[in-house]
């Protein structure tokens, strides 16, 4: 063990440069990799906050509504009847699904909760103040106009929206994003790989005597290849530790510094424990990027 550090321990000296030029390239091609999963997480929880695939939500009358319609105020159990009647015949919606004053309440506190400010707004705020909401799926995601003008009108309607047109443009940037991420750290992990290619064959060039003394004296192939896997771990693992701090800057700088701050009251966003499983398949991914090429490229470069 100990002559095997010695041989990694100088393979690393004689490859300082090639070692850090593959730790940069891992690195970056690795953050761009974690970048792409964080975004691939934020899409789903926006989904799963909103539901997914939902086009139209029908808020109805609360106590403090202003609209025409709400001049009784919070809607009656007639007028909820005769909402939900108006969607059942509708030839345009598909499915609804219903949630309450307090569920909306409860997802008010997970989306407000995400800053002080919404905290404090929270603070003002009870269950009753939120409505009862009808949360449509069409069968047509173009064709909500129709749904749109036959319930917006009717007595306990508060206001319709359509999530389509709020939440389009931000999956839209997501998905963008994420494909963006994912194409170019593709690109990088391919450098990366033909990195780790050259790094053994100089490596192993520059070995060619001493590998030759260890086949005279009947050393085994894997006391030949195990210095070479170890820089190759090695070099994975410092370059899994530096994506994960470049993910950690972008959580408290960007997640926690801006986008839970300034867009809070749009969707909830991820968080350290979304990041903790991110860097999680990442340093999978870096270990298994240095070590499945390792093993195959030291078969061919060393003759072992």
């Amino acid at each position: 063990m100990r002559s095997t550090l010695s041989e990694l321990g100088q393979s690393l000296s004689r490859n300082k440069s090639m070692t850090i030029s593959l730790i940069v390239t891992m690195t970056v091609s690795l953050l761009l990799a974690a970048l792409g999963l964080l975004i691939l997480a934020q899409s789903q929880r926006t989904e799963k906050y909103f539901g997914d695939k939902l086009q139209l939500q029908v808020n109805l009358c609360t106590k403090n509504s202003l609209a025409p319609t709400c001049i009784g105020g919070v809607a009656t159990k007639d007028q909820q009847d005769a909402v939900q009647e108006a969607l059942r015949g509708n030839a345009q919606v598909k499915s609804y699904d219903i949630r309450t004053p307090e569920e909306n309440y409860d997802q008010a506190r997970v989306l407000f909760g995400q800053s002080e400010t919404g905290r404090k707004q929270l603070e003002t705020l009870s269950p009753d103040s939120f409505p009862v909401s009808y949360f449509v799926t069409l069968e047509d995601p173009q064709k909500y106009d129709a749904v749109v003008s036959q319930v917006s009108g009717m007595d306990g309607v508060g206001n319709v929206s359509s999530l389509k047109e709020l939440l389009g443009p931000l999956f839209s940037a997501l998905d963008k994003l994420r494909n963006g991420a994912l194409a170019i750290s593709a690109l990088l992990i391919f450098a990366a790989v033909l990195q780790v290619s050259n790094t053994i064959r100089m490596t192993a060039y520059a070995r060619r005597r001493e590998i030759g003394i260890m086949r005279l004296v009947g050393a085994s192939s894997w006391h030949i290849q195990l210095p070479f896997i170890l820089e190759s771990m090695l070099a994975a693992l410092i370059s899994a530790a530096l994506a994960a701090g470049g993910l950690a800057a972008f959580m408290q700088f960007v997640v926690y510094g801006y986008l839970r701050d300034t867009l809070g009251k749009i969707t909830t966003w991820v968080g350290w424990g979304d990041a903790v499983q991110v860097v999680g398949v990442t340093t999978v991914l870096a270990l298994l990027l240095a070590l499945i090429p390792t093993l195959f490229l030291t078969r061919k470069y060393l003759d072992v």
